[in-house]
């Protein structure tokens, strides 16, 4: 593990673009493949579950790219710039943050996403913007319960430079609490379902946090 770090850290300083979009590529798409496990939990026709898992692989390379391409050099401009805009390391401090964070950052991009997810399947943009505009206020609601405590870890204990990296981890839970939201059929068992994951996840990362911060 302390070799893995160390190389990872080597790669965070030679290529910090590269190495967080690889990064955020592979959880996202991990949490997308979860998200598809449990949505189709409840289904027993096999051909069905294979039809939906080739389709699904496409799904999960659209979120590979949002997390890759989109996501990760968005999210590092956005953490350097706050890191040098708001600073300090006292509680004001990271009180500051996550409300910018969340007030800023946030809305403008859960809706890109949605507008991102809609046109990647081929949708036409005003139908696109309509869909993300009715997605974003209960997407909003989730994120505004669990994002704010997992950033008191991000901004409190958490190095500038492995920023992305822990949210990418909690990540696996919100991709594929996003892809849920994104997808076309949204059963409200599968829902549930998933919602209660992604809350377990959130506090199985926040554990995580509070042993290595």
């Amino acid at each position: 593990m302390r070799g893995f770090r160390v190389k990872y850290d080597r790669w965070l300083r030679d290529s910090p673009l590269l190495t967080k979009g690889i990064t955020s590529a592979i959880l996202f798409g991990l949490g997308d493949r979860i998200a598809q496990r449990i949505e189709n939990s409840e289904t027993t026709d096999g051909d069905r579950i294979d039809a939906e898992d080739r389709h699904g692989l496409q799904r999960t390379a659209r979120m590979m790219v949002w997390g890759g391409i989109l996501f990760a050099p968005v999210g590092h401009a956005w953490y350097n710039f706050l890191e040098k805009t708001v600073r300090g390391k006292g509680t004001a401090s990271i009180v500051k943050k996550i409300a910018a964070d969340q007030l800023i950052f946030s809305p403008p991009l859960s809706l890109a996403f949605f507008t991102y997810a809609g046109c990647s399947e081929g949708k036409q943009l005003r139908e696109t913007l309509e869909t993300a505009v009715a997605k974003l206020p209960p997407t909003l609601a989730v994120n505004w319960t669990v994002w704010p405590l997992v950033h008191v870890c991000t901004f409190g204990f958490v190095p500038l430079q492995y920023r992305i990296l822990f949210i990418n981890i909690v990540n696996i839970g919100w991709s594929a609490f996003l892809s849920r939201m994104a997808s076309k059929d949204g059963e409200s068992s599968s829902a549930q379902k998933l919602e209660e994951f992604f809350v377990q996840q959130m506090e199985d990362s926040e554990e995580t946090a509070g042993q290595t911060c």
